[in-house]
């Protein structure tokens, strides 16, 4: 049973994020990097005082990590109802404050200027997978639009290969 998908605009679709998560269960899934590999750019951009915005949270382990380092703000979005279901689950007991919705990143029902972060691990690259990039573009303008002016979005993932030598 592969979770990998057909073809890369596939990545893009919330009927395979359904799939992949109903698939793959409740075992963490880390695209790109987990906490030990990020937490250098995330603690130089984020502040635990901050109302972070997580796009695509997926069942990473990395916002229950920055909850317990004292990320108390952090909203995680996911297309996919079954790992939101399962994150909150999770989480319940342990990180009451660590919220998780079912939300599409394109259009999401936050006021202007509610966070003063965004984090994304991988959400831009599988929006960027349709042809045109409309889809990532609508994200871009949805995380502008949600930020408070100042605000800081960061995909941590570009920032790693921008400092790594091919």
């Amino acid at each position: 049973m592969s979770l990998l998908p057909r073809t890369a605009e596939e990545f893009s679709s919330a009927d395979y994020w359904e799939r992949f998560f109903r698939k793959r269960g409740e075992k963490a899934f880390e695209w790109y990097g987990d906490y030990n590999s990020l937490c250098g750019v995330l603690h130089k951009y984020f502040k635990p005082r901050d109302k972070v915005l997580v796009v695509g949270c997926g069942n990473s382990e990395l916002s229950e990590q920055l909850y317990d380092v004292g990320y108390h703000q952090l909203t995680n979005i996911d297309i996919s109802e079954t790992v939101v279901s399962h994150m909150n689950q999770r989480n319940a007991e342990h990180r009451p404050d660590l919220t998780f919705q079912q939300l599409d990143a394109t259009q999401t029902c936050f006021e202007s200027g509610s966070f003063q972060a965004a984090l994304d691990k991988g959400t831009l690259d599988a929006m960027a997978s349709e042809e045109d990039g409309a889809l990532a573009g609508r994200m871009l303008a949805e995380v502008g639009r949600v930020l408070a002016v100042g605000g800081r979005s960061k995909n941590p993932i570009h920032f790693l290969h921008s400092r790594t030598d091919f």
